[in-house]
Formats: structure tokens, C-alpha cells, sequence
């Protein structure tokens, strides 16, 4: 037997800001980041609650342990009934710990402002070690919010460089659940729908297309339903690895490592057939090699480079740090091949342009 749920609540589409009427009166703490509260952006969730509302905005990319620790302590403080994240996956990620560690475990609400990590319906949420350098996914159904916000008129103002970052983390998200071992007929519909619409907007999204930006949000949300389900990969284990070593933005590093790690997966003839599907379902050619080649040309279109940008001395280095974290990280056991530690040193020494054999 297998299982599938679906949760959180999902309110997308123009105006779905509004949603946030349904927590008048209540104690709500929001989370977010210093520049969203600064902008004014946070202030378009805010004028919809009417009752005690304290912002908590000191989440930075990456939340660190130590991060969610201070939040944990300003959610005791004031005693919310409800915690609404509002912003990209870090603010999401941190709220969904602070909950998690805190006495009384609020519901939580997401409203995201980047269409890339789909944390808004996942049980995932990734902290960093500061002090080790080491990303750490924790995955518990707890973290699951309860309500997920989609309104892309919060999406207006993305830079079209962060668009690039996160759009290719939505296409990595739902090519890795798509051949991740527990996949299912349920998540292999979100996988496929959530490639095929972020492969064909992404384009528009980074040029600066509203409609584009809001049906990505929409491809975020789908695929991190996928992943939720089916798990993800060895792209991820090792973009983990180098964003908690080199601290590089966590799209940008899968967009440098999916091409290959879908050509070294389509050794396993499942995967292969899997991959030609997700490349036919694009108008593709229906072959792993086919869907490589177009995420490396979109890539490029992007402007995304093809190399890790790391001196070449720093990353041999840090070469067997990178190894083990990547083989240790949860979303390593979920690939559909096992890697032995050759295998992700020769990905990791291809992605950093020192050679390597995949």
C-alpha cells in the first residue's frame, strides 16, 4: 500500500491577499526578512489584519540554528495564535522551525514572494549550521502549514536574476520527484505539469511577464507538492553541500548541477524513460540527453554561468567535506541510482569545471 495527502489549503489567484480577513482579531506574529519589512511589501499582508500583530524580521538568507532559536524566543514572547511567513523560502523555513520548537506549535500560514522553493506546502525546511557549514533538511509532517497564500501580485517587483535562481529550482524540484523512488501516479501528475509550465514560462517570467510570474508561482507550488510526496535527489544533496561550504544562492547552484545529474541518473533505464517523458511533455525530443541539452540552453538564456563560481584551489579543498555532507544529506537516499562518493566527487569536479568523468 501507498499514501498520498494533500494539505495545506491552497488560496491562489488576484486578490488572494484577502484571505488574510479570516485571522481578524487574532494575535498574529509574522516572519520576514528586513528588506520585505522595510519595503513596504510586508505592509500589503499586514492591512489585513485587524488584530495585535508584531513582525519578526530579522530572518536572513539561509536561517541559520542560531536564527531560529532568537525567533523561538520571540514567538514565546508574544504568543501568537497565529505565524504567517511571509517571502522566499528563508522566512518560510524559519517560521516553519520556530514553530515546530516552540511550546505551544501555532498554526502557521505561508505567503510567498518568490516563485522557486514550493516551502508553502512542503513538510521540508532547511537550516544552516554556521559553524560547521553544513545544511541540514528537516523533514517532519509537523512543519506542514496550514494555509498556503499564492498572489502574484507580490511577485511584481523580483529582479530578474532572482527569478532565474528560483525558476530553476522549481524545474529541479519537479525533475527529481519525477524520478525520485517514491514517486507515485499522484506526484508524477504534479511533477510532470509543474515542468512542462515552468520550462514553458520561465522565459517570459525573467523578462518580466506578470501572467508568466504568476503561473510559475503556480509551478513552484505544484512541484513542491511533488517533492513533498516523492522525496528529490542528488542534485539537491549536493547543492545543500555547496550552499552551506560556499553560500551561493540555492536555485543557481541546481541549475549548474541538473544537466549532469540527469544524464548520470539516465544510466537506470526507468529514469531514462522517465526523463524522455518529461522532455517529450516540453515538445522535446523524448530522451534524458534531449531534456539535458534544453535545461543547459535555457540555463544560458538566463544567464546562469555553467561553472561553479569557486576558485578551482578552494573547491579541491573542500572536496571531501562536499563529498560526505552530499551522502549524508536526506535528499541523497530518494535518488533513483546510489552514488558511490566517486560519483558525487566527479559531479561536484565537472560542476566546478575541474573535470571529471560524469
Amino acid at each position: 500500500m501507498e499514501r498520498f495527502a494533500i494539505r495545506p489549503e491552497i488560496c491562489f489567484g488576484p486578490g488572494a491577499l484577502g484571505t488574510l480577513a479570516r485571522l481578524a482579531g487574532k494575535r498574529v506574529l509574522l516572519v520576514t526578512d528586513g528588506f520585505l519589512a522595510s519595503s513596504g511589501l510586508a505592509a500589503k499582508a499586514t492591512e489585513h489584519l485587524t488584530g495585535p500583530v508584531e513582525v519578526f524580521d530579522q530572518v536572513e538568507p539561509d536561517p541559520s540554528l542560531r536564527l531560529v532559536a532568537q525567533g523561538v524566543a520571540a514567538l514565546e514572547n508574544f504568543g501568537p495564535d497565529v505565524v504567517v511567513a511571509f517571502g522566499g523560502g528563508s522566512p518560510m523555513d524559519c517560521a516553519k522551525a520556530m514553530c515546530y520548537f516552540s511550546k505551544g506549535r501555532p498554526p502557521l500560514w505561508c505567503i510567498p514572494t518568490t516563485a522557486g522553493t514550493g516551502s508553502e506546502v512542503t513538510s521540508f525546511a532547511v537550516l544552516t549550521d554556521t559553524e560547521k557549514g553544513v545544511k541540514y533538511p528537516l523533514v517532519e509532517e509537523e512543519l506542514l502549514p496550514e494555509t498556503a497564500i499564492l498572489d502574484p501580485s507580490l511577485l511584481e517587483g523580483v529582479p530578474p536574476k532572482v527569478t532565474a535562481d528560483t525558476g530553476m529550482d522549481v524545474l529541479t524540484h519537479a525533475a527529481e520527484a519525477y524520478v525520485a523512488k517514491g514517486c507515485s501516479p499522484f506526484s508524477d501528475a504534479l511533477a510532470e505539469k509543474a515542468f512542462a509550465l515552468a520550462y514553458a514560462r520561465l522565459p517570459a517570467a525573467f523578462a518580466g511577464d506578470l501572467g508568466a510570474k504568476g503561473d510559475m508561482l503556480l509551478a513552484s507550488c505544484l512541484s513542491g507538492m511533488a517533492f513533498n510526496a516523492a522525496g528529490l535527489g542528488a542534485c539537491h544533496a549536493m547543492a545543500h553541500a555547496l550552499g552551506g561550504r560556499f553560500h551561493l544562492p540555492h536555485g543557481r547552484l541546481n541549475a549548474i548541477l541538473l544537466p549532469a545529474v540527469v544524464l548520470h541518473n539516465a544510466r537506470d533505464r526507468r529514469s531514462a524513460i522517465r526523463y524522455g517523458a518529461l522532455a517529450k511533455a516540453c515538445g522535446l525530443s523524448g530522451t534524458p540527453r534531449a531534456l539535458s541539452a534544453a535545461l543547459v540552453r535555457l540555463r544560458a538564456s538566463l544567464g546562469i554561468p555553467d561553472r561553479l563560481p569557486v576558485p578551482p584551489e578552494e573547491l579541491r579543498a573542500a572536496m571531501e567535506d562536499l563529498t560526505a555532507a552530499a551522502l549524508a544529506d536526506g535528499c541523497m537516499a530518494a535518488n533513483p541510482l546510489p552514488l558511490s562518493a566517486e560519483e558525487v566527487r566527479d559531479l561536484l569536479s565537472g560542476a566546478g569545471g575541474l573535470g571529471g568523468r560524469t
